[in-house]
């Protein structure tokens, strides 16, 4: 699970077997399909805020998350960004070519695909990885399965703001403080999910897809109503409970855990955000549904390996703000 005050890692793996141990170890279980015989390559990674920045190198190979080890792991929103080589990345029925600079996006809870090249005579390419849990990403997931495995060039546009930003994230993110860290790794989510919602439509988004675009665009514009439950969704949308809950079948979250994670997530961001104001743990519960902060607490804990408490004093004392105030009874 990723940890937003985990440690700096660096492994480097000399074959097939210590490979698969580390991609692993840093991402989900993936498979490997080697195109040269002396497997090997590193990974480092570290946390920026609640995203986990990762830059990978190795030899030609494809790398595969098949259905069978979809159990396996946390589902994770992830940003690839080519820095050398090229890419072929498949998901969702689409595939995205990718050279140096170019980005796509893809999540963990589906089968998906890279085929990854070294450049010209090197032996090695290098990509840069961004890993979110899926519920911290600002994407309903209906929307993320049109903009899944659909390259966004580098060199031009809404494209080329965000991979030189998330290229320098990669070299320079390690100077920023925990409060700034958290901050920026908000924003970047919020950017790249502005630049996933930039994306033309695809055509023919009917049936179950658009309906649970609705879903979820009216679980998020409730979030604060701690009455939002199946009943009131499905209500909303007019179709039955029952129908709700089947449609949410191949989702990696049910409908009450949906509502619950992304509560906290906006909890959490409020949290942060709000370590200058003059505003309670119970004030921020409540605007996200959360009448009980006994309860609130208890769910932060599990979700981020803290209380809310204890959250708001690490951002308030790595936030540097002279304004930032720890109120441990409030």
């Amino acid at each position: 699970m990723l940890h937003e005050f985990a440690p700096e890692t660096a492994v480097r793996a000399s074959d097939a077997g210590a490979w698969r141990t580390t991609l692993r170890e840093h991402f989900v279980r993936l498979d490997v399909d080697r195109r040269t015989p002396d497997l090997q390559g590193a990974v480092e990674s570290r946390m920026l805020g609640h995203v986990q920045v990762s830059t990978v190198t190795s030899v030609d190979q494809d790398i595969v998350r098949t259905p069978q080890l979809l159990r396996d792991g946390d589902a994770l929103l992830q940003v690839g960004v080519v820095r050398s080589g090229s890419a072929v990345v498949e998901q969702d029925g689409r595939s995205a070519r990718l050279g140096p600079g170019d980005f796509v996006v893809y999540e963990t809870g589906r089968p998906f695909e890279w085929r990854l090249r070294a450049p010209g005579a090197a032996r090695q390419w290098e990509i840069a990885v961004f890993s979110w849990r899926r519920a911290a990403f600002a994407l309903g997931e209906a929307r993320s399965r049109e903009v899944t495995a659909r390259a966004f060039a580098g060199a031009e546009g809404m494209g080329r703001v965000m991979s030189e930003l998330l290229c320098g994230l990669v070299t320079e993110g390690a100077d920023l403080a925990p409060g700034q860290a958290a901050a920026v790794a908000d924003h970047v989510g919020d950017l790249v999910a502005i630049a996933a919602e930039a994306l033309p439509e695809l055509p023919m988004q009917v049936g179950s897809e658009a309906l649970l675009s609705r879903i979820d665009a009216f679980i998020d514009a409730n979030l604060a109503d701690p009455d939002l439950n199946p009943d009131k969704i499905a209500a909303a949308v007019s179709i039955s409970t029952r129908q709700l809950h089947r449609h949410f079948a191949a989702r990696e979250l049910t409908v009450a855990q949906t509502i619950r994670t992304r509560r906290l997530e906006g909890a959490r961001r409020e949290i942060r955000s709000s370590i200058a104001r003059d505003r309670s743990l119970r004030e921020i519960g409540r605007n996200w549904g959360f009448v009980d902060l006994a309860v609130f607490g208890r769910l932060f804990r599990q979700a981020y390996g803290m209380s809310p408490r204890e959250y708001r004093q690490v951002m308030c004392l790595a936030s540097g703000d002279p304004r930032a105030v720890v109120r441990p009874r409030r």
